[in-house]
């Protein structure tokens, strides 16, 4: 299927790369961006055409679009693909604000159009064989589990990470869709959320880049304290900070009546998940860089220099979406669950602001189980 791109920041190179290292049904051949230079860069390593937007939308071959600019524009970028009568897959999230995730949604459905979300992440390895040890019921009921992701603040490496610390930025929006995309593949839908915040530094200084021991202020919180219930009953402990120097605890962990798992990063397509089946025992590690992505990580490793279990697939979302659009099945980086995990995101946040539980406003359908066979029938 022949594809643009529309936003030629740092995150399109690996689009550009992957579509042609890994994927054999679709084709990057044009991208755009608000910048011109930023667009005719990636159009001119990896020769395809540079148009303006107005183009790229018009452009009667592409029947596809990749959305991947900043969160704050996603909105009125994929309503404008959409509108267009293209297919959109977009970076998360899938929008900043739940109603405008919505109309997305609804205008996907009207437009009889496919509406696709990052992170696709979760159909990596990792989480798929997580998910296959739940379904085996290798821990029991999940009835508890914790999430947790901290960092120092993304001034750190990156030279311009304004928008990390403004309205539409912050630690769940930027980080949240990884965690809770995997959570709802696993659990089902979230129900209701409990949230705290704090903001513990009102400033921050750019360490890198033309902008280095620049300032930049603060404005939203960056630290999130959550306790979410999903539908199945299982209750979640959440936190998500900007504001952590250094930490050792876990990605994810669920907690079953019959065991426990730890399950790895899920920004990452592998890793090692633990497992514990007997009440204090040992952790048993189960590799996942034989399955799935994994295993394509293992056999490229020399070529692409690449530790297994930490390789980016990213684009793999894409490449399912377009397997589903020619079987005509629903994909599983679908609206319907970028719309959920975007209204986890938000009702966070708003909860934090409101101090007080508050009810999740949709819910998502089961999503199946991504094998081996589907994973290689879209690979080179």
């Amino acid at each position: 299927m022949k594809t643009g791109i529309i936003g030629c920041g740092n995150i399109a190179d690996i689009y550009f790369s992957n579509s042609i290292k890994y994927f054999n049904n679709f084709e990057i051949v044009a991208c755009a961006d608000i910048k011109p230079e930023a667009s005719k860069h990636y159009a001119n390593i990896y020769n395809v055409e540079n148009l303006t937007i107005d183009q790229i939308l018009n452009n009667e071959e592409i029947e596809l679009i990749i959305n991947l600019t900043i969160p704050d524009v996603h909105f009125e970028v994929s309503k404008s693909i959409i509108q267009s009568g293209k297919h959109v897959y977009s970076e998360k999230p899938l929008s900043i604000e739940f109603h405008h995730g919505k109309k997305l949604l609804e205008l996907s459905r009207q437009k009889n159009l496919y509406l696709g979300c990052a992170p696709d992440t979760f159909l990596g390895a990792g989480i798929q064989e997580s998910k296959k040890i739940l379904s085996n019921n290798k821990i029991g009921n999940i009835v508890l589990g914790s999430i947790s992701m901290g960092v120092a603040g993304h001034e750190i490496w990156h030279p311009n990470p304004d928008f990390y610390y403004q309205y539409g930025g912050g630690p769940v929006l930027d980080m949240g869709p990884y965690y809770f995309t995997a959570l709802v593949n696993l659990l089902g839908s979230a129900k209701n959320v409990y949230s705290q915040s704090r903001t513990v530094y009102n400033k921050r200084v750019i360490g890198s880049g033309e902008r280095k021991n620049q300032q930049i202020k603060v404005d939203i919180p960056t630290t999130l304290v959550s306790q979410i219930e999903f539908e199945n009953g299982t209750l979640v402990d959440s936190f998500f900070s900007f504001d952590i120097w250094k930490h050792n605890k876990n990605h994810i962990e669920l907690y079953g009546d019959l065991g426990s798992i730890n399950i790895p990063d899920p920004n990452t397509f592998g890793g090692s998940i633990q497992l514990c089946t007997e009440k204090n025992g040992e952790w048993k590690t189960i590799e996942t860089n034989e399955n799935n992505l994994g295993k394509i990580n293992v056999e490229n490793s020399k070529k692409t220099n690449e530790k297994p279990g930490i390789a980016n697939y990213r684009g793999i979302g894409v490449s399912e979406m377009v397997d589903s659009i020619k079987n005509n099945r629903i994909n599983r980086c679908n609206g319907e669950l970028s719309l959920h995990v975007l209204d986890i995101l938000d009702t966070i946040i708003k909860s934090a602001k409101e101090d007080k539980k508050l009810e999740l406003r949709s819910s998502v359908s089961a999503i199946e189980y991504f094998s081996e066979e589907e994973n290689f029938k879209l690979l080179k």
